[in-house]
């Protein structure tokens, strides 16, 4: 018997120690901020390149000690688009924006020479903002999707520089005609963890 409580002792102790230990690393809030261009899949437009922007926030956690889990928001800037249309004989210009916030999760693998990879993929409630030359302007929103990938370099245990590749999925309803457009972002990022 006295073995037993022996046992359960010391896996009791055992546990509390690793709880403390988990406890005291649990992991880091952060924030990031992406610089770079954007392109307009839709073949509609003649210009359809622009520089995007795009900060984050979020909370990662610690998985062992290569990889991270963690939840983002934030919010990006995709740049604009234009072109020319032709409707009842008519040259009708065209220039949208795309904006708006993101909501996700993300994942990252370090290895040991203080390069990562990183994974993200949720929800982008996309904003455009069109510009119609006989219709004047107008803001259509809803709900779409956003995924991307990274690679990075930790400089220091807080502060990391990469590069992101990331797709856009937008989609909202068009004076009643539903419209989606893809966007691809390839950026710089900066990120700092606390």
């Amino acid at each position: 018997m006295n073995k037993v409580i022996r046992m359960a002792a010391f896996a009791l102790a055992l546990g509390t120690v690793s709880t403390g230990a988990f406890a005291a690393d649990t992991g880091a809030f952060f924030i990031n901020a992406n610089v770079g261009q954007s392109h307009f899949h839709d073949s509609g437009f003649d210009d359809r390149t622009d520089t995007t922007t795009a900060a984050r926030v979020g909370y990662a956690w610690h998985m062992g000690d290569a990889s991270d889990l963690g939840v983002e928001a934030g919010y990006v800037n995709l740049g604009q688009a234009s072109g020319s249309l032709i409707v009842n004989f008519n040259t009708v210009n065209l220039k949208t924006k795309l904006t708006g916030p993101l909501l996700g999760a993300n994942f990252k693998y370090t290895f040991n020479n203080k390069i990562y990879l990183s994974a993200r993929a949720g929800w982008f409630r996309s904003k455009f903002d069109a510009n119609v030359t006989t219709l004047g302007s107008d803001s259509f929103s809803g709900d779409g999707a956003y995924s991307g990938v990274g690679v990075g370099y930790d400089v220091t245990p807080h502060f990391s520089l990469g590069v992101n590749f990331d797709e856009y999925h937008s989609r909202a309803t068009v004076y009643g005609t539903k419209a989606k457009e893809a966007v691809s972002s390839l950026s710089g990022f900066a990120e700092y963890r606390f």
